[in-house]
């Protein structure tokens, strides 16, 4: 028996399948297919039940998974807190939302490279509800997105807050006063996609606000969001400081609205069971790079007159 079967088996029961497992692990099925043989024939049991069309775990197969993750999260703490992080080697997949990816993601990644050369950097941008799904399954080693995400087993790293603010363009017309959602609904509605955690919020908002949106246009690109909001063809909810040369220079007018929503706070987030060595200190990059609002801090934007 030796740790690579142990990685393997841990890899396979956790993904579900043979295949993701080779996936998982750089190799092939064929190969991953053999180390379970191995693993099966040094213990002399059987893990899978294979007499059916989809691999299961037997009763033996069940009781060894606690003791494979165990090995798998010693085995790792080992290698990152004894081990010199600069001849860390493998592969960390780094899920985060687009408006991460247009902010301080660079900064990141050069924090990544300079801190740990040997580790490949696998970046997915995607929207809020398909990251964290993509974490649950595996797909992922860490989700910066809005949080926090009260799931079993899954750590947060607070990255601060964003303002956002209802903007349109001022040729839409929209009166410069305080505005309820009733006053807003009769214009034209711009959000992202229903996979986005904001389209959620926005909803709820006016219907707690007695409303009923006259049309709603979604897409999934605060950049697209933001350029259909300058264009005048409806107003969006978008993060305040990032378009704050868009309002300084006309394009944009911040509106006035009550109630307030709350400030958009991120996370770094990731499974506890740190399987991956590097997850809970790429978290900690992430905090100390991410250029959100901290506690105690709030930029003023004043709309053009």
């Amino acid at each position: 028996m030796t740790l690579k079967q142990l990685e393997t088996f841990y890899w396979v029961c956790r993904l579900g399948g043979f295949a993701a497992a080779a996936e998982r692990l750089h190799s092939t099925q064929s190969a991953v297919s053999m180390r379970i043989q191995d693993l099966e024939a040094s213990l002399g049991v059987a893990l899978f039940d294979r007499s059916q069309r989809s691999a299961r775990l037997t009763a033996k197969g069940q009781e060894l998974v606690k003791y494979a993750e165990q090995l798998m999260t010693a085995a790792t703490e080992i290698q990152h807190r004894i081990g010199d992080p600069r001849v860390l080697s493998g592969t960390v997949r780094l899920g985060v939302t687009e408006f991460v990816a247009v902010t301080w993601l660079p900064k990141l990644v050069s924090a990544i490279n300079e801190n740990y050369p040997g580790i490949v950097l696998e970046l997915d941008v995607d929207l809020t509800l398909n990251q964290l799904q993509k974490l649950q399954n595996g797909d992922i080693d860490v989700a910066v997105l809005p949080g926090p995400v009260a799931e079993p087993g899954l750590a947060n790293v607070s990255l601060g807050s964003v303002e956002f603010s209802w903007m349109a363009s001022p040729k839409l017309g929209v009166p410069r006063k305080r505005l309820t959602p009733r006053d807003l609904q009769a214009w034209p509605f711009l959000t992202l996609t229903r996979h986005s955690n904001l389209h959620k919020l926005l909803g709820t908002w006016f219907e707690e606000g007695g409303a009923t949106v006259r049309r709603v246009d979604v897409c999934n690109s605060i950049g697209v969001l933001a350029a259909l909001t300058i264009a005048g063809l409806g107003v969006s909810f978008l993060p305040r400081e990032h378009f704050a040369h868009e309002v300084a220079s006309g394009r944009l007018q911040a509106l006035d609205l009550t109630p307030r929503l709350p400030d958009l706070e991120y996370f770094a987030v990731f499974e506890k069971r740190q399987t991956q060595p590097l997850s809970h200190t790429i978290a900690q990059l992430a905090r100390r790079c991410s250029t959100f609002r901290k506690a105690g801090t709030r930029p003023r934007i004043r709309n053009r007159r």
